[in-house]
């Protein structure tokens, strides 16, 4: 770590510090003057710009020298205290030259962050100076910080140049390169004094800063007929006189825009002149009014964001004159151009009107694309006074609307005695309409209870209608065990619907606003598979603890509905659940897995598998009992597996899905079910 070298020799502090301060502050203090003059010529918010920066960087500068002047008059020695403040100068100087070089307009997401970096290494170096002087023996006070920073941030405003390219970037990148390649200079060879050199060949560039924008003069190459200096740049014919006297006595306020748009385009020879108003709550803004004075003809309206512009907006807002050269890099230039459907961007200025009867501010915005008018101050008076005028006719406009005669007066003054009929005729239907409402409220939860109970009673009639089909069909294949099954199941259900009708007579009577009665949730909604396979398993629970059998289940996330009401598939699927615990061995497996099918977009499928690892069964015993190929006499010999089997096969094609199984001896047995979903 190299600290910053103190000189023995105290006598050369005003040649080698002082001295080499006084070029840098001079030139900083001619360029100043320089913009400023221009400034004044065609005044907009890049000069502006340029002279708030100008100046921060001759204040600082100014400040070290007064601070190490003072110091060695105090002191005549050679301390670390000045060579300390002249470095911080050095580096916030880099700071504010390559941030106002870069960034020529106002831009809220760099200014804070450039603001916080100079604000901070104020601090460092106050801190150092005043405060904790012991800073200076540390890094704070060695060649490697302030260089190696300043190496930084000379290296990213290069190419922020080199990328942005503002106008007459290649000057500030040629600055640029100067100040970075001292800054490595002096910090390899630890010599200040190369720093001070090469400082002292870059600075002069700042004087380009005041030609960067054409700031209201007039262009070379418009200065080549020195015999037409006399010419036109405003009219005055008494035409133009008659189109403002016009704008008195127009009743239409969308006429006196267009008016103005006109009258602005002939009096002060802009190619093109735009109406633009203030933006409205969704953060629109519009142009309103046109003339194009090269086509001689209106211009249509147009809507953008106000975001797309946002000086415009912002000074239109405010009250305040605009001013945007064609070399700005400010996107209200690209933006309007390309909205208007320009080659090239013109010049832009903006004025503002106050339109004091409806509380706003309109713009009055000129643009040069053709002659490439920059705009200067002259101009900028002229339709500072047009605006004043503008202001008066629409002024004049409101009054005249207030000097109505007496019989609109009176008109006015029934309509409003009208209205306020009409305002209590309003607030009497409002409650008339409240207690329709309440009304209405109370039928709805009437229809709603009578919905209930008839869906309720529909529900009941399928199901019995179910049943009966069922028990005919069992009927006829003379199977006693079957039906004896199936009747089993019956009488579950009645069960349930018995103990649902218990729970709702033990319910008081629903009082107004409550919900309506509701029936058992499992003989009416459709099955949900995943609720019901696990309710099953939850049941016979205890059995598998007893015979250490293990369960894998292989479900799917978020199944829909089954065509068939939850208790029935439940009362199935507790049939293969029995079959498998009664076939498999202890501490045997049951798998149970689930996937989904799609044909198409209206029909889904689930394909459940319930695996044990039981004795088997030949092909030719399975297909005899699913296929009916059994006598009476055989159907009752059948033992409690195949029962199950027998029955749950006809209670699914009952229901429109299929059933098969797969079965070897000896290796177990695999029931596939087939059921459609909702």
């Amino acid at each position: 770590m190299i600290l910053l070298q103190i000189s023995p020799n105290p006598d050369n502090l005003p040649l080698t510090y002082l001295g080499y301060s006084l070029p840098i502050i001079l030139l900083t203090i001619i360029a100043l003057i320089k913009v400023a003059l221009k400034w004044n010529q065609g005044r907009f918010p890049q000069g502006l710009r340029m002279i708030q920066g100008l100046a921060a960087l001759a204040i600082i500068k100014l400040a070290a020298f007064s601070y190490i002047y003072l110091s060695w008059i105090g002191n005549p020695a050679f301390t670390t205290n000045i060579l300390v403040a002249d470095q911080a100068a050095s580096l916030i100087g880099i700071l504010i030259i390559f941030w106002f070089w870069n960034f020529p307009e106002p831009s809220k997401d760099v200014d804070p962050f450039a603001i916080a970096l100079i604000g901070i290494t104020l601090i460092i170096s106050i801190a150092a100076l005043s405060f904790f002087p012991e800073l200076l023996s540390g890094l704070t006070g060695t060649i490697l910080f302030w260089q190696g920073l300043s190496i930084g941030f000379l290296a990213l405003g290069n190419s922020l140049l080199f990328i942005r390219k503002p106008n007459l970037w290649v000057y500030g990148l040629f600055m640029g390169a100067i100040l970075l390649l001292g800054s490595t200079t002096a910090l390899l060879t630890n010599e200040l004094d190369i720093l001070r050199i090469f400082q002292l060949a870059a600075y002069p560039l700042l004087l380009i800063l005041g030609d960067r924008f054409p700031i209201g003069e007039i262009p070379p190459e418009q200065r080549k007929g020195a015999d037409q200096a006399d010419r036109k740049r405003v009219t005055i014919d008494i035409e133009m006189l008659r189109m403002v006297q016009k704008l008195f006595d127009e009743g239409d306020p969308a006429g006196i825009l267009y008016k103005i748009a006109k009258a602005t385009a002939n009096l002060i020879l802009a190619d093109l002149t735009l109406i633009i108003d203030t933006p409205d709550e969704h953060g629109k803004i519009r142009i309103i009014a046109g003339y194009d004075l090269i086509r001689e003809e209106p211009m249509q309206a147009l809507t953008l964001d106000s975001r797309s512009i946002p000086l415009i907006s912002n000074y239109i807002q405010r009250g305040k004159l605009l001013h945007i050269p064609a070399s700005s890099t400010s996107r209200d230039l690209s933006h309007l151009s390309k909205m208007l459907q320009l080659t090239k961007p013109g010049h832009l200025l903006a004025a503002p009107v106050h339109v004091s009867g409806a509380n706003k501010t309109i713009g009055v915005v000129l643009f040069s694309p053709f002659s490439n008018r920059p705009w200067t101050k002259e101009d900028q008076d002229y339709i500072t006074i047009l605006c004043k005028l503008f202001e008066a006719a629409f002024s004049h406009h409101l009054v005249s609307q207030d000097g109505e005669s007496d019989s609109v007066k009176n008109a006015i003054r029934d309509l409003t005695s009208q209205l306020t009929q009409l305002t209590q005729d309003k607030h009497l239907l409002k409650d008339e309409i409240a207690v329709i409402s309440k009304d209405h409220q109370n039928l709805l939860l009437d229809q709603d209870v009578l919905r209930t109970k008839y869906d309720r009673v529909l529900s009941r009639g399928n199901t019995l209608e179910r049943h009966l089909a069922m028990l005919v069909d069992l009927s006829q294949k003379e199977s006693t065990e079957a039906l004896r099954k199936y009747v089993s199941v019956i009488e579950k259900e009645l069960q349930r619907a018995q103990k649902s009708q218990d729970k709702t007579a033990a319910v008081p009577k629903i009082s107004q606003g409550s919900e309506p009665e509701k029936v058992d949730p499992e003989s009416t909604i459709p099955a949900n598979l995943n609720e019901a396979i696990q309710s099953c398993l939850d049941s016979v629970q205890e059995e598998l603890d007893k015979k250490s059998l293990a369960v894998t289940v292989e479900l799917p996330d978020n199944t829909p509905l089954l065509k068939m009401n939850h208790a029935l598939f439940q009362e199935i699927f507790s049939f293969l659940v029995d079959n498998a615990l009664e076939e498999t061995k202890p501490e045997g497996e049951i798998m149970i897995k689930t996937q989904i099918y799609e044909e198409d977009k209206s029909l889904h499928f689930a394909h459940i598998k319930v695996t044990d690892q039981g004795q088997g069964y030949f092909p030719d015993e399975i297909a005899a009992v699913l296929h009916d190929h059994l006598t009476t006499e055989q159907q009752n010999k059948l033992n409690q597996v195949m029962t199950n089997l027998y029955v749950t096969k006809n209670l699914i094609e009952n229901e429109g899905g299929r059933m098969w199984v797969e079965s070897k001896p000896g290796e177990g047995t695999t029931v596939s079910l087939l059921l459609a979903f909702l």
